[in-house]
């Protein structure tokens, strides 16, 4: 049997089955499952991160929020937010720090530690990692932006 044989037998095989079934595509063999975190636990672990800031939100914390073992949760917050847990508090801190240091005047030392972070020195590394600047010149530059400001205690 000549190839231009072996092509119209294909296609005549072809033109029997109907078209509905030729025009979509394949599903997959194995049915796709939901990847990372419900829409539920991802708020309920979120309040709880941003409920705790000051104090120290936990893995086994936000696991037993979300109903799930630690090792499985940590892997699911991973699939959902593109990061680890303890990636994600950072940000959350350092995000309500950026607030505080363009809304009032206390002192760096006074904003890490309302923040959850154990020190400045702590504090300015880990906004150094993610900002790319030491807090004192961000500040700076928001500064410029940004109104009036208030003191909050003392440390």
């Amino acid at each position: 049997m000549a190839q231009p044989d072996i092509i119209q037998g294909l296609g005549a095989d072809l033109a029997r089955i109907p078209l509905a079934v030729v025009g979509r595509q394949a599903t997959p063999v194995v049915p796709s499952r939901w990847e990372g975190l419900l829409p539920w636990q991802a708020t309920r672990v979120r309040d709880y991160v941003d409920a705790d800031l000051g104090g120290r939100p936990s893995l086994k914390g936000a696991a037993e929020r979300a109903k799930l073992s630690p090792g499985y949760f940590s892997r699911r917050f991973r699939q959902s937010f593109g990061l680890t847990f303890s990636r994600f508090v950072a940000q959350r801190r350092i995000a309500l720090a950026q607030t505080m240091m363009t809304r009032s005047s206390s002192s760096l030392c006074q904003i890490a530690l309302a923040c959850g972070f154990t020190d400045q020195a702590h504090f300015t590394r880990t906004f150094g990692e993610m900002m790319g600047s030491t807090p004192s010149r961000w500040r700076r530059a928001a500064i410029r932006y940004s109104g009036p400001t208030d003191t909050i205690g003392s440390c």
